[in-house]
């Protein structure tokens, strides 16, 4: 009844085929983060999110989407968002009632830091962060 010489050459899905996998489990993480900051530059910023114990640019880092708004009121607050994503630095600027959002593969940190004409005025918003990694189980 066996009209095939191997295993090899029919169809079947990997467990029939002998190969012992490794129990992977997904991951999901949803994080919102409130930003209240002075718009003093560097003198103050927002740590929103830090991967602690792992290399900067491993594989097991998480990946997916962030979202930052800028819900200040005055106009001339700016947010400045440094992302570390696979082992590379990015700027992105997020303007007064705007928002940006930035696809990572492999997130190690994001920093917000604000700028404006006023040191003791505040920028607000949120930090939004819908991310996955792999678990062995």
């Amino acid at each position: 009844m066996n009209n095939y010489p191997s295993q090899s050459e029919i169809c079947c899905p990997i467990s029939c085929a002998g190969l012992k996998l490794i129990p992977k489990e997904l991951i999901s993480v949803k994080r919102c983060v409130p930003i209240r900051d002075l718009c003093n530059g560097f003198a103050s910023f927002t740590f929103l999110f830090f991967a602690q114990n792992i290399p900067i640019n491993s594989p097991k880092l998480p990946k997916g989407m962030i979202t930052v708004v800028n819900t200040s009121s005055d106009p001339d607050c700016l947010m400045a968002i440094f992302v570390i994503d696979a082992g590379v630095i990015n700027v992105n600027l997020v303007l007064a009632q705007s928002s940006i959002t930035i696809e990572v593969e492999q997130l190690f940190a994001a920093i917000a830091v604000c700028f404006g004409p006023d040191p003791t005025q505040f920028c607000t918003g949120t930090f939004e962060a819908d991310l996955q990694y792999e678990i062995i189980k």
